[in-house]
C-alpha cells in the first residue's frame, strides 16, 4: 500500500501550507491630532485692504474663517467685524457666524461674541496695551500681548504665562496679513474659534490704536 509523502522543512516537520491573513482594511478614523505640534492658520486679504480677509488651514487650501469689516458710523448698530465660518455641506453653503467684534468710541472696553454669547475685551491696566477676557472654551482668564522687536506681533497666555496662541504679522507681504500659531494641535471646535475671534480683535485693536495715535504721542508699553 502506497502513501503520499509530503515535502519536508529542515528540522524534519512537514511543509503545510500557513493561513491565509486578509490585509487589514484601511482605517476610515481621522487620523488623532497632534497634541505635540502647533498648529498654523494663515491669513489673507481677500483685495487691497484689510475688509475682508480669509484665514486658511496649514497647507493653505482649505478656507476655515472669513473675515468682514465694516467701517460704518459711530451710531451704527453693526458690529465692526463679523467673522464666519464656511458651511462644510455642499446643501447648506449658508456660513455660519461664530463671533463679532464691536469697538467704541467713548469706552476702551472692546465687545466680543462667541457664538452668541457675549464677552467683554478689556484693558489689563491703564498704561498697557495688553487686553483680557474670562474664556468660555477655556475656563479662565487668557490675555493677549504685544510681543516682538517692535510691537507687531502677539501672543495669547493664560494665567500660568503658558502661551495658547500667537499672532505673526506679514509686515512685507502685499497678499498676506499674517499667521495665527496655535501652540496645541488639538485645540479645535469653539476653543480655536474663540482663539480666532480675540485675536481679529487685539489685531484690528492694534491697528485702530496706531492710526489715531500716528500723529500724536505714543500709547503706553506691552
Amino acid at each position: 500500500m502506497s502513501s503520499e509523502k509530503r515535502p519536508l522543512e529542515k528540522g524534519g516537520a512537514p511543509a503545510y501550507p500557513g493561513p491565509s491573513v486578509a490585509a487589514p482594511a484601511p482605517s476610515t478614523e481621522p487620523p488623532a491630532p497632534d497634541y505635540n505640534t502647533p498648529r498654523v492658520l494663515h491669513i489673507y486679504r481677500d483685495g487691497l485692504t484689510h475688509r475682508h480677509m480669509t484665514i486658511t488651514d496649514e497647507a493653505k487650501s482649505l478656507p476655515l474663517y472669513k473675515i468682514d469689516q465694516n467701517s460704518g458710523s459711530a451710531f451704527s448698530s453693526k458690529p465692526h467685524m463679523t467673522i464666519t465660518q464656511p458651511s462644510s455641506t455642499s446643501s447648506n453653503p449658508t456660513a455660519s457666524v461664530i463671533g463679532t467684534v464691536t469697538f467704541h468710541n467713548w469706552s476702551r472696553t472692546v465687545d466680543l461674541e462667541f457664538h452668541g454669547h457675549p464677552v467683554p475685551f478689556e484693558p489689563e491696566g491703564i498704561f498697557t496695551r495688553s487686553y483680557g477676557y474670562s474664556s468660555p472654551a477655556f475656563g479662565e482668564r487668557l490675555r493677549w500681548e504685544c510681543d516682538g522687536i517692535f510691537g507687531s506681533d502677539l501672543v495669547l497666555v493664560n494665567q500660568r504665562k503658558e502661551w495658547i496662541a500667537r499672532f505673526d504679522a506679514s509686515l512685507f507681504s502685499m497678499s498676506k496679513t499674517g499667521k495665527i500659531h496655535v501652540s496645541n494641535g488639538g485645540i479645535n471646535g469653539v476653543a480655536l474659534d474663540e482663539i480666532v475671534v480675540s485675536g481679529c480683535a487685539m489685531v484690528q485693536h492694534e491697528r485702530r490704536r496706531a492710526a489715531s495715535s500716528s500723529g500724536g504721542g505714543g500709547g503706553g508699553g506691552c
